[in-house]
């Protein structure tokens, strides 16, 4: 395995620690809508560890980490998305680093942006 490739990994397993630990906080809180946001961020990077199709590596940090700011932003949780600033900022950097693409540059698609507000409608809905 290359450095590259470990320290990618390495950036996916923090991720997953500080969501988990986030998760586990919100959820004893009683912080549903975010424990949901933060679960739906989280539940595809057990799969991206090992995995060798690059465009699910560059999906993520654009695509998915687009969607996950998104749905904070929709639902005012500055104080969560400061938060994650703070503590995804690290692995995010590797992650966009190895995908060849810059943070600034990972904004949401018009796909994503429809991805988005269906979801959120969904979830409404089930209230």
């Amino acid at each position: 395995m290359t450095d590259a490739a470990r320290q990618r990994e390495r950036a996916y397993l923090d991720l997953l620690h500080f969501g988990l630990v986030w998760v586990r906080d919100l959820a004893y809180e009683g912080q549903v809508e975010l424990c949901l946001i933060e679960a739906d961020h989280l539940h595809n990077i057990p799969s991206l560890v090992g995995e060798t199709n690059e465009h699910r590596h560059v999906y993520y940090i654009v695509e998915e980490r687009g969607l996950y700011l998104n749905r904070l932003r929709e639902l005012g949780a500055t104080e969560r998305l400061q938060q994650s600033s703070t503590f995804y900022s690290g692995p995010w950097r590797v992650l966009a680093r190895a995908a060849g693409v810059k943070l600034s540059e990972c904004g949401l698609s018009p796909k994503t942006k429809r991805k988005s507000r269906q979801q959120m409608r969904r979830s409404l809905r089930a209230k």
